[in-house]
């Protein structure tokens, strides 16, 4: 090997090293401990319980982490810009009755599917217009409509049960595609759509800007109030995508759809390592994030744990991540 070609080797070999890469990507630390600890959870399961890797088993992780991959592109942006979103789990079960109502109402699915991201939407933006107009504080909104979203929907259909769906609206959630199962490529859409947003637009710019500095955002001339309401919206409308998917896979739907599944979301976004406090989102870490709690669900249920004791491990694992991100980000700055 001649000189020339040692020195481009070498010179290819140091781009690999993880001094480079960490200086180089501020947030290949947090995203390969994301990676390490799915790593561990796969070695885990796959020892306790050898069905952990069968197809079936595949298959399932990747259906069942398709929601939470959706809810958790829209919560990251939230929480970038320094906001957060308690109420999707109340605004998945409002979501979720309408789409019902527009079903037994023998609605043609394409009206009942815009009904849905209708109703997201409107969820979403009256989150936004507290948050960025009235400037109520994040946690205090969402803490709010998470009650009314939820009080509603039990006004609406408290004892009301959704089923006999078309075979048309079963086929978001049930159906494939190239031999793939139609949710994960769903959510997979959505995911790239979140990534090239967040990170190739000005938007996305602006939605890192306000969160990590709001004041000098806005004097940068960046429309802070435009960019708080607009995340609020797009969380409106993937949660919607997200109910549809839900009930779609389900086949089902009734007042107390949605309910924890905020916790669980939020847990994703936070475990791939976006910041409780603005300034940082990693879409890629969200996604890893949610196929670590699928992967933690479906280990547990097949090593016949308790469904109460699975809730305790999402809850404890909710606790531990967020200690350690708010000691990390103390630690920065």
């Amino acid at each position: 090997m001649q000189k020339k070609e040692v020195e481009t080797f070498s010179f290819n070999l140091n781009r690999l090293s993880w001094s480079y890469l960490s200086e180089n990507y501020p947030n290949f630390g947090t995203s390969m401990a994301t990676f390490l600890i799915m790593l561990g959870f796969v070695i885990i399961f796959g020892s306790l319980a050898p069905a952990f890797f069968t197809i079936v088993t595949f298959f399932n992780i990747l259906i069942r982490t398709s929601i939470y991959i959706i809810l958790s592109v829209g919560m990251t942006l939230v929480l970038t810009s320094s906001g957060i979103d308690i109420s999707i789990g109340s605004q998945i079960g409002l979501i979720g009755v309408s789409l019902g109502w527009a079903m037994r109402a023998n609605y043609p699915v394409w009206l009942s599917l815009l009904l849905a991201i209708l109703v997201g939407a409107i969820c979403g933006s009256f989150n936004g217009f507290l948050v960025s107009k009235v400037q109520v504080p994040p946690i205090v909104t969402t803490l709010g409509t998470m009650t009314l979203y939820r009080g509603i929907t039990y006004l609406l259909a408290a004892k009301e049960l959704f089923t006999g769906f078309p075979a048309t609206f079963r086929w978001f959630g049930q159906g494939d595609l190239w031999g793939l199962p139609v949710p994960a490529i769903i959510s997979a859409i959505v995911a790239v759509g979140g990534y090239l947003f967040l990170y190739s637009t000005k938007w996305g710019q602006h939605i890192t800007a306000v969160g990590g500095n709001e004041e000098s955002a806005r004097l940068t001339g960046i429309k802070t109030a435009h960019i708080k309401f607009m995340v609020y919206l797009i969380m409106g409308i993937l949660t919607a995508l997200a109910t549809i998917v839900l009930l779609s896979r389900t086949g089902a739907g009734q007042a107390a759809i949605g309910e924890g599944m905020e916790l669980i979301t939020l847990t994703a976004v936070v475990l791939g390592g976006t910041a409780l406090f603005g300034g940082k989102g990693l879409i890629l870490g969200s996604v890893m994030g949610s196929l670590i709690l699928s992967m933690l669900g479906t280990g547990l249920l097949l090593s016949r744990v308790h469904y109460f004791w699975q809730l305790v491990a999402t809850g404890a694992l909710f606790i531990i991540v967020v200690t350690v991100r708010s000691i990390q980000e103390k630690g920065e700055v």
